[in-house]
């Protein structure tokens, strides 16, 4: 839901960072849809864009098979 709000830079970068410690969760569900937050959120934030791919890229490579599933249809229309 976080990235369909109108957020300014700071705002973005702060529910980027957020995001980003649930990629430590045990959970792989929460670990996927924090995937997919921090794809949406890089869909509206140029700064973001290499850092998520990076994510992504990572994660189609060694995360859980959800994960893998998840990056690799993310990368497919990832915009940088």
């Amino acid at each position: 839901m976080v990235p369909r709000l109108c957020l300014t830079t700071g705002e973005r970068q702060r529910a980027a960072a957020a995001l980003q410690r649930y990629l430590d969760n045990r959970s792989s569900i929460v670990k996927t849809f924090a995937l997919q937050g921090l794809a949406d959120l890089a869909q509206n934030d140029a700064g973001l864009r290499a850092k998520v791919k990076q994510l992504l890229e990572e994660s189609a490579q060694s995360g859980t098979p959800a994960m893998k599933a998840r990056a690799r249809k993310l990368l497919k229309k990832y915009p940088g």
